[in-house]
């Protein structure tokens, strides 16, 4: 397959996803519970997990943190 300009990885998916529900833990127009955040983050570190994609590590980070109530900021690349 020939990667182009609108193309994305999977690992690049995962992460505009888990980005969207961070994002939404801090709008107030459309705010999400923190336990929902842990159940997408969650489901989310899971599959890439099993792909072994980069952004496990960094998802199971942001996962802890929202646990325990820290603030977490977007996934970057």
């Amino acid at each position: 397959m020939t990667m182009t300009k609108q193309s994305l990885t999977t690992d690049q998916a995962i992460r505009n996803e888990a980005n969207k529900v961070i994002a939404a833990l801090s709008n107030p127009n459309y705010p999400v519970d923190p336990v929902v955040a842990e159940s997408v983050i969650e489901s989310l570190h899971a599959i890439a997990e099993s792909l072994e994609l980069e952004v496990a590590k960094t998802l199971r980070i942001r996962l802890i943190a929202i646990r325990n109530n820290i603030h977490v900021n977007q996934v970057v690349a």
